[in-house]
């Protein structure tokens, strides 16, 4: 078992640890009363533990006040399969996430309450500076969009409290959980393409040397298995491959999260036996669920009807080449400052998706 996760935590300590582990890989910002009353008491008595184990074997960054957690993640791959989504439960579209970039950023600027019109104003002025944007509140179109922006953060931790004011609302902004959610991990102005946004895009140059590789290498191997349901030997390059098939990956995911490594000759999974950690689990309800689970039956009886021969590969673009014509779309789609727009949320969240967590 490796020791270097973990290291200070004794073994009748070890499952208190790894709960705040999952408590920030599910709910990277924690307040006083979200997710719940006792999180960020969790969070905090092993703050300094914590700390250093996720930098060290995830190369996320934790940020602790007296109010808030905050966890910053490293960002190596585009997935558009966890989008922002409105009370409504639909996914947020371009203007929407425009307008959410908008909004946290004239919270910034505004004192301890906004008046709902105020904040209507001070989004609309800088929007219309916006080549194909603008924000007219007497569209419906508009109006619907800002509303859902705005609510967003609302539902957010903590809730957004509002007091009746003529014949709108006064929000109080929290500003520490403000100046925590709305973080950026680049400097936003430097920023000219969405790959600047992935951490795969600083890649180590040889000149790093080869311990320097290996530790990045290793660390994007252990958040591609914790950050999706399953990660494929066929996706990854030589070297990545080599890091996910190492005995000390299995050992430090499993010591550090208390969940268990499943390999396969396909690859390696996280498996959440909890459903503590994973934003969607499966089987799940609905139709969907259910018809994947008997599709699932189904193929699995089918290969046993007709012997252990290997299954025909159908040609697919490796998750490399999907990164690539992923990137060149929005790059081609938007000026740098729509990318901004687009992107500039609250982790995974809002437009990009952080694998099998919630970022």
């Amino acid at each position: 078992m490796s020791t270097r996760v973990a290291e200070g935590v004794s073994a009748l300590e070890l499952a208190d640890y790894q709960k705040a582990v999952r408590l920030v890989l599910r709910h990277p910002l924690i307040t006083p009363v979200y997710p719940d009353r006792t999180a960020l008491a969790t969070v905090r008595r092993w703050a300094q533990q914590l700390r250093t184990d996720l930098m060290e074997v995830l190369g996320y960054r934790l940020i602790t006040t007296a109010d808030t957690a905050r966890l910053r993640r490293a960002q190596d791959q585009l997935d558009a399969t966890r989008p922002a989504l409105s009370r409504a439960g639909r996914p947020f579209d371009r203007r929407r996430y425009a307008y959410l970039a908008l909004t946290l950023a004239a919270l910034g600027r505004h004192g301890a309450q906004v008046a709902l019109g105020e904040l209507a104003d001070a989004v609309a002025a800088d929007a219309v500076r916006i080549e194909g944007l603008g924000l007219d509140t007497a569209r419906k179109h508009d109006r619907d969009a800002f509303v859902d922006a705005v609510t967003w953060p609302t539902d957010r931790p903590p809730p957004g409290p509002w007091i009746p004011c003529g014949a709108e609302a006064l929000y109080d902004i929290d500003r520490e959980v403000l100046t925590a959610v709305h973080q950026p991990t680049r400097v936003l102005q430097h920023v000219t393409s969405v790959r600047a946004l992935l951490d795969s895009a600083g890649a180590l140059s040889l000149s790093e040397g080869r311990q320097a590789r290996r530790r990045s290498a290793a660390r994007r191997a252990r958040r591609a298995v914790l950050e999706n349901p399953v990660a494929y030997y066929a996706d990854a390059g030589p070297e990545l491959t080599g890091q996910l098939r190492a005995p000390a990956l299995a050992e430090d995911l499993s010591r550090l999260t208390g969940l268990a490594v499943e390999r396969r000759s396909e690859g390696i999974a996280l498996v959440d036996t909890s459903g503590r950690l994973s934003d969607l689990r499966f089987p799940g309800g609905g139709t969907v669920a259910q018809a994947a689970l008997l599709l699932g039956a189904r193929i699995s009886e089918a290969a046993a009807r007709h012997g252990r021969h290997a299954p025909e590969l159908l040609p697919a673009p490796t998750a490399a080449e999907r990164l690539t014509a992923r990137a060149d779309r929005i790059d081609l789609a938007l000026p740098a400052h729509g990318v901004l727009a687009e992107l500039a949320g609250a982790d995974g969240e809002a437009g990009l998706r952080v694998g099998g967590v919630i970022g």
